[in-house]
């Protein structure tokens, strides 16, 4: 073979160059089948192209005869790969199938082997010559083309074309990012394909030369382009078509005019107009009556706020969400709107605020009734117990075998007025008719008549009491009364579940929360993890069996949290099962006192 310099050569060259680099760039992403057919089409292209440098570049009539055999390789490769392309990028990857491609394939086996052979029946080409121009200074074959190369041209052309249609539908249907890639796709293709037809036709611009190779080099810019700056292989309008036009939200885009350039079918259900009566119009015409929303999209990149309309079929109401659309340097070039319809669960939030409205009224009627008849009960009760007691002292001298019932008698109705102030107080607290009398005391007092009014419970049950007073003590801001309650609630408790045991009053300052803590602990049952967090819930006890063996209401440390919420502290518990239990009451410090350390054992008489 004799080879030669031509510049004709060096437009294919630079096209194939083209070709390879762009195929370089997205080898990383050759896992998605839209890449894998534009790799298709760039692996032919270059092929066509490469072999036609060659070509050019040669001086014999068996080189230049081989080299175009060989260049067919690409270009029957191209119409297929490019067909492939167009059906993947328009979303239409099911008619990607054998079906689709099995006549032009059976039609294109015939010419590929008719090149091969064409000395024998020259049905692809008449008998080619090798001529020389001198003006251009160009060796070139001269010679017709037969049937079964203009066979092989429709089927390459229809291929083409029909890829092209399919891209050009969707150009015209693609808002403007989309827009972009399928104009460079289109330029991309089409320029090759219109030199093609030039030259097939005898009117090319450059007499005897193909210039097919040269509007490769163009169109090798152009899909560079649509790669590197419209994120062409990223983002497609057949990704734009399975997420958008089926999500529930409404979407709409719009440009740096805050004009609407594409809508979603969710949002024209939403503005109940078509895509051509709201494209190109602006958002302030469409929400004539809601400025600030309009507002937000111009001064801000991205924003949040709800929407209501009434359209005569009652409220609706979306939840908007705003954000910028920016290019690849950083400017904002358009916004995109998301509403979402959140009127089932407004319904619902309202539906729940009125239960919630019922509920309250409910329990203040609940806690007005309790209070009332609390008090009614408390009246003849009082009455009973006093009656019973004047009776056991007159009965003591004459009948003393009827004394104990009339003991009895007094203890249940001790017990049952107990139960009623209990009910009253809860009842109280959570009708807000609870009023505290806060004062700043001297705990000390308050403990020790607490101390001395438990003793015969201690004796009951063979305990023992160990108080323990941290010195100095800071005075305490607290209701005296309610304070007194609560901590005899707390020793009554341990008393209760504890046996031949060990209760320990603590009291002492928590200087870091600024509080005065009294630590009741116990000897007792204990109480497990799960028990724990039922122990504060009025008319519940951690665990059935104790009421059936222990009595009891499940009110006393109800009341008791409450009323140390209401006086600025609060109630804890801790407790190991069969070790014990210890609660702890905290309530605001005033300031330090200057008691006498106060510390040791108190037990209870003929205990």
């Amino acid at each position: 073979m004799t080879w030669y310099y031509t510049p004709y050569a060096v437009a294919p060259a630079m096209a194939a160059l083209i070709c390879m680099a762009m195929a370089a760039m997205v080898w990383r992403r050759r896992g998605l089948p839209l890449v894998r057919a534009f790799l298709s089409l760039l692996a032919g292209t270059a092929i066509w192209c490469l072999f036609n440098t060659f070509e050019l570049s040669n001086a014999t009539l068996v080189g230049k005869v081989l080299l175009s055999q060989l260049r067919y390789i690409g270009i029957i490769v191209v119409p297929f790969a490019w067909l492939a392309f167009a059906l993947i990028y328009t979303g239409r990857e099911r008619w990607l199938s054998w079906r689709t491609f099995a006549l032009p394939v059976a039609l294109q086996v015939p010419f590929a082997v008719a090149i091969v052979t064409n000395d024998l029946h020259h049905l692809v080409w008449m008998p080619l010559e090798l001529q020389y121009d001198a003006a251009a200074g160009l060796y070139y074959l001269a010679g017709g083309f037969g049937p079964l190369w203009y066979s092989h041209a429709a089927i390459s052309y229809t291929l083409t074309l029909v890829g092209t249609v399919l891209i050009f539908r969707s150009l015209l249907r693609s808002p403007p990012l989309y827009r972009s890639q399928a104009v460079a796709l289109l330029v991309g293709v089409l320029l090759p394909w219109v030199a093609s037809v030039l030259f097939v036709t005898g009117h090319s611009p450059l007499p005897n030369v193909d210039i097919t190779p040269i509007a490769f080099a163009f169109s090798g810019v152009a899909l560079a382009i649509g790669i590197t700056r419209f994120q062409m292989l990223k983002v497609v309008p057949a990704a734009r078509d399975a997420v958008i036009e089926s999500m529930g939200d409404a979407l709409i885009v719009l440009d740096s005019e805050r004009r609407i350039v594409d809508v979603n079918p969710a949002a024209l259900c939403m503005i109940g107009r078509s895509a051509r009566e709201i494209i190109g119009r602006t958002i302030i015409d469409l929400l004539p009556n809601h400025e600030e929303l309009v507002n937000r999209l111009r001064d801000q990149e991205a924003a949040t706020s709800e929407l209501t309309l009434d359209r005569g079929r009652g409220l609706e109401h979306y939840d908007i969400r705003v954000s910028s659309l920016k290019d690849g340097r950083g400017h904002i070039t358009g916004r995109l709107i998301v509403a979402r319809d959140i009127s089932v669960q407004k319904r619902f939030e309202a539906e729940l605020q009125h239960a919630k409205e019922l509920a309250e009224q409910a329990s203040k009627a609940k806690s007005a009734f309790l209070a009332n008849m609390s008090h009614e009960l408390r009246t003849p009760l009082n009455a009973i117990i006093g009656y019973s007691e004047i009776i056991g002292e007159e009965l003591a001298a004459e009948r003393a075998d009827l004394v104990p019932d009339m003991q009895r008698i007094g203890a249940a109705g001790q017990h049952l007025l107990t139960l009623i102030n209990d009910v009253l107080d809860l009842s109280k607290i959570e009708a807000g008719r609870m009023n505290l009398n806060l004062e700043e005391i001297d705990p000390l007092p308050i403990v020790h008549n607490v101390v001395a009014t438990i003793e015969p419970l201690l004796r009951q049950r063979g305990n023992r009491l160990d108080l323990r007073v941290d010195s100095p003590l800071s005075i305490v801001l607290a209701d005296p009364t309610r304070l007194r309650q609560v901590l005899f609630n707390l020793l009554s408790n341990a008393a209760k579940f504890t046996e031949r045991g060990v209760i320990t009053l603590h009291v002492s300052d928590d200087h870091e929360r600024g509080m005065l803590a009294f630590a009741v602990s116990d000897t007792g049952i204990g109480i497990s993890e799960e028990q724990l967090g039922k122990l504060f819930q009025p008319f519940t006890q951690a665990d059935s069996s104790t009421t059936r063996r222990y009595g009891g209401t499940g009110l006393g440390l109800a009341i008791s949290q409450r009323f140390c919420a209401m006086m600025g502290g609060e109630v804890t518990a801790a407790s190991v099962p069969g070790q014990g239990s210890t609660f702890t009451v905290r309530l605001p410090a005033v300031l330090a006192g200057s008691q006498e350390p106060s510390a040791g054992p108190y037990a209870p008489s003929g205990g």
